[in-house]
C-alpha cells in the first residue's frame, strides 16, 4: 500500500509487511523511480546502524515466541526474511545513492518507559494465553496486509494498543516535522493507518491520496 502526501512537501508513506522479502522489491522500485531526499524508516536509528552491521555480515537474528508464529503464518504469502528485507534494501540503496536515512520510531529508553508505563500484568497475562488460540486459529490468507492487520487487532490490545498508539503519534510527528521537500516513509502496514490519521490532523492543507 502506498500513499501519497502533496503540498509544501512531497511525502511518500509505503506500507510493508515486515516478514516478506518481496516488499524489499516494492521498496527499492519506489526509491529508484523517484528522487528523494530523505528516506525514513519505521525503526530507530540504532536499528539502521544494526542494519549496517548486517550488510557487512549477515548473522542470525533471534525472534520470540509471537514473532515466529507471525512468520510461519505469513509463508502462505512467499519467502520470508529477518530483518525485514524492505528496510535492508532501503538502508542498502540509500548509503548506495549518498541519501539522507533515519530511523522514526521511539528510541529505546523512551520506548522501554512506555512500556513499564502501558503494559501491566493483565497485559502479559492476556498476552500468553492468546498463543495457543493464535496457533489453531484458521486467517484469512487473501493477502499478505489483510492478514498482518488481522494479527495486529489480536495482539494490540489492552496496554499494547496503548504502546502502539504512541509509536503512531511519534512517527507521525517525524514525518511531519522533516524539514526535506521529498520524502519517502516505510512503515510496517499495521501502523500505517493510525500514522495516516494523525498526519491528517497535523497536516489539514496537504492532500492525501492513495496510489
Amino acid at each position: 500500500m502506498i500513499v501519497s502526501i502533496s503540498g509544501q512537501r512531497d511525502i511518500t508513506i509505503v506500507g510493508i509487511v515486515k516478514a516478506l522479502k518481496s516488499y524489499g522489491d516494492l521498496v527499492e522500485k519506489v526509491i529508484e523511480n523517484n528522487n528523494f531526499d530523505e528516506i525514513l524508516l519505521s525503526t530507530t536509528n540504532e536499528d539502521i546502524q544494526g542494519l549496517r552491521e548486517f550488510l557487512k555480515a549477515p548473522f542470525e537474528i533471534s525472534l520470540d515466541d509471537l514473532e515466529i508464529m507471525y512468520e510461519q503464518l505469513m509463508r502462505n504469502f512467499g519467502e520470508t526474511c529477518v530483518p525485514p528485507e524492505a528496510y535492508v534494501r532501503a538502508v542498502k540503496l540509500a548509503d548506495a545513492k549518498g541519501l539522507k536515512i533515519r530511523g522514526i520510531d521511539i528510541p529505546e529508553g523512551d520506548y522501554e518507559d512506555l512500556y513499564v508505563k502501558f503494559i501491566d500484568i493483565k497485559d502479559l497475562i492476556l498476552l500468553s494465553l492468546k498463543k495457543n488460540r493464535l496457533m489453531r486459529r484458521k486467517w484469512s490468507i487473501d493477502n499478505p496486509e489483510k492478514t498482518s492487520l488481522e494479527w495486529d487487532k489480536e495482539i494490540s490490545k489492552g496496554g499494547y494498543r496503548k504502546l502502539e498508539n504512541e509509536r503512531e503519534k511519534f512517527m507521525a510527528n517525524q514525518i511531519a516535522s522533516s524539514q526535506s521537500n521529498k520524502i519517502l516513509a516505510i512503515i510496517e502496514i499495521e501502523r500505517l493507518s493510525g500514522v495516516i490519521g494523525y498526519l491528517k490532523n497535523q497536516m489539514p492543507e496537504y492532500k492525501f491520496q492513495m496510489i
